[in-house]
């Protein structure tokens, strides 16, 4: 039997992911998310609370009274603060009606490192990050994907030694608790590292070898996964995906055996 994914590159780290009855929507804060014209259930999860991966647009798409909400738990640490502090935040644009729906309503889970939890036909495993958050894999019968959000092997232009190699062991304590094989995985590679946008990519690649890799933050820089694509395509066994366009989609079709 074979199914078919429609992944779509959004904006940034934000990619949706089209099964038979679900849309995935990950780390939305812009951009022009695909209709749906079936009604089937929307999914959105947020890594963490920075203004680039979560916004409270999320709740003004589809039925917020069902679609579902996955959110790091420092989103929820934000909402408990006062409102007058929490509105000083970089991430103005949370009104309080959205935190009251977001502290009360049974269809919002907010999660911490190192959980698992099954929400309908999904188990998600969550993981640390070496800046805010979580990264996690989700999994379905037939399929396990791993989204990194910020979680990366930082290395900037201007880091110490020290720096560097605190910095990479931290990076290697949360991948090498991925217990599983990833079919297709979601990993930043970021323009402002320079020469070093692909430290973490790399690890990742060599020690996890998924199937296949979509980039991440880069914002709407796509001509910059040519270089990861080109660096890339044929040092390891991953199908490793160039954006080219924002909107650009790709259709995944896997053989399930029954």
């Amino acid at each position: 039997m074979e199914k078919e994914i429609n992944i779509k590159f959004i904006y940034h780290s934000c990619y949706t992911m089209e099964f038979e009855n679900y849309i995935l929507i990950f780390d939305y804060f812009e951009g022009d998310l695909p209709k749906n014209p079936k009604n089937k259930k929307l999914i959105f999860i947020a890594t963490h609370s920075h203004y680039d991966h979560f916004s409270k647009k999320i709740l003004e798409i589809g039925n917020p009274e069902e679609n579902i909400y996955i959110l790091s738990s420092d989103i929820q640490d934000l909402l408990q603060k006062d409102n007058i502090i929490y509105l000083e935040d970089k991430n103005k644009d949370v009104d309080i009606s959205a935190l009251k729906f977001l502290r009360n309503s049974d269809n919002v889970y907010f999660v911490k490192p190192d959980e698992v939890l099954d929400i309908e036909d999904f188990t998600i495993k969550t993981f640390g990050s070496t800046d805010q958050g979580i990264s996690y894999t989700l999994s379905l019968e037939y399929l396990t994907l791993f989204y990194a959000g910020d979680l990366n092997n930082w290395i900037w232009p201007e880091d110490s030694p020290e720096e560097r190699k605190e910095m990479e062991e931290d990076f290697l304590r949360e991948i090498q608790k991925i217990d599983e094989g990833i079919d297709i995985a979601f990993f930043p590679i970021d323009p402002r590292l320079k020469d070093n946008y692909d430290k973490g990519a790399r690890l990742f690649l060599e020690l996890i070898e998924p199937q296949m890799i979509f980039p991440l933050h880069f914002k709407d820089d796509c001509a910059f996964t040519a270089r990861f694509y080109e660096e890339y395509k044929d040092k390891y066994p991953t199908e490793i995906r160039e954006v080219k366009n924002l909107g650009d989609e790709f259709i995944i079709l896997l053989d399930i055996q029954d």
